[in-house]
């Protein structure tokens, strides 16, 4: 049921929850729905949990991203299980990144869905796929570098 919620939703329907703050469900399926949905346009994919200590400063950088980039389509995806819901909804509301269109993964086998996302992904976090027009990829683990992503978004526009 979560793959099909994910794939029905239309490129329209990416703002209609980017600030709603419900946390929509991330499978091995999700990656490619995005891909289709942001067609043509970079955006970011970026990775944490509850569990993750630089997860927390990073919330606020990449609010900070957002409210400089506000056209940025910026995925936030909780790597944690569907069972910790509460723990979530809790870590947000104390590190709020902003208006974010948010995601969890959908798979309590997180292995499933980080070898959708990557093959050579091993869990480490935070961890951001910065996808350019053509949808080709940095990746970037740690800790976003604001600096470095205020460089980058300017060379994903068409010339």
């Amino acid at each position: 049921m979560g793959a099909a919620l994910v794939l029905a939703l239309p490129g329209d329907c990416a703002a209609a929850t980017a600030v709603t703050g419900e946390l929509l469900p991330f499978d091995a399926n999700s990656l490619a729905a995005l891909r289709k949905s942001h067609a043509g346009k970079p955006f970011v994919l970026a990775f944490w949990s509850v569990y993750c200590e630089p997860c927390r400063d990073e919330m606020a950088e990449w609010d900070a991203v957002k409210r400089k980039h506000p056209a940025l389509a910026l995925e936030l995806i909780s790597t944690d299980a569907p069972a910790d819901r509460a723990l979530i909804d809790a870590f947000l509301k104390k590190y709020p990144p902003g208006p974010v269109r948010q995601w969890v993964f959908a798979d309590a086998v997180s292995e499933r869905v980080r070898y959708a996302v990557d093959k050579s992904w091993r869990g480490e976090l935070p961890k951001s796929y910065f996808f350019d027009a053509a949808h080709r990829v940095e990746v970037k683990s740690g800790k976003v570098d604001r600096a470095w992503v205020d460089g980058w978004l300017p060379r994903q526009t068409p010339r």
